[in-house]
């Protein structure tokens, strides 16, 4: 029998808002309908919405302007449709760790060459933030941060058809990274390489940003491998 991994209701608002905007054929600057509205759609509280959608404005969906509504930022013309019966979660994270090397290895590497210091003082505030979560025992704060951080490397990296083949998989496989096997601490040991890592892209050292990228990822394979 597969693997049923389950999801926040945050999640599923927000896989409901992207097929809504897929099913509408909605472009970017449309408008979404009102918070009232939409609440009233998907039978959810206030701030479940807000979750929702405070996850697909992390992951460059929508924008959200206060006073005059949620607009549509970026519809993803070039996404891969990927769908997986997962029967073993071990090795599905370890496949997925080989795609996440090929693919973010080559951002960081990017981003290394790229970034100013306004975009390395996003990535500390995200680092700091998540550092805070963790401390105040915060977990999902700490492992939106974690994203966030991530996704600023992404965006640093400017290459648009690389940023979305990551956010293609990244919509498949995120659920199975915050929580694997119901352990919340689990790749809590690859923090210090995350500080490595952005030490070397404030310095515009690509090496050794993506050398401290991949200790990253070796130290989340043998946590998946220990489990």
């Amino acid at each position: 029998m597969k693997i049923l991994k389950k999801q926040r209701l945050s999640e599923l608002v927000a896989e409901e808002i992207k097929s809504y905007i897929k099913s509408e054929m909605l472009q970017e600057g449309d408008r979404l309908p009102s918070l009232v509205t939409l609440m009233e759609s998907l039978d959810i509280g206030r701030s479940t919405l807000r979750e929702g959608l405070q996850l697909l404005e992390s992951q460059g969906y929508l924008e959200v302007l206060n006073g005059k509504g949620t607009f549509v930022k970026n519809t993803k013309p070039f996404h891969i449709q990927t769908a997986f019966e997962v029967e073993n979660e071990r090795d599905f994270l370890l496949e997925a760790l080989e795609v996440r090397l090929a693919l973010e290895g080559k951002a960081v590497e990017l981003a290394a060459q790229k970034a100013t210091s306004a975009d390395t003082d996003k990535m500390t505030s995200h680092l700091k933030e998540y550092v805070r979560c963790i401390h105040e025992q915060e977990r999902d704060k700490a492992n939106q941060s974690d994203f966030l951080f991530h996704q600023a490397i992404y965006e640093v990296a400017d290459n648009d058809l690389l940023n979305s083949i990551i956010d293609s998989v990244w919509d498949t496989f995120h659920q199975f990274w915050n929580e694997p096997f119901g352990v919340k601490d689990i790749f809590d040991q690859s923090y210090p390489y995350h500080e490595d890592m952005l030490e070397a892209i404030k310095a515009h050292q690509p090496q050794k940003a993506v050398e401290a990228f991949e200790k990253m990822m070796a130290s989340v394979r043998h946590s998946i491998e220990d489990y």
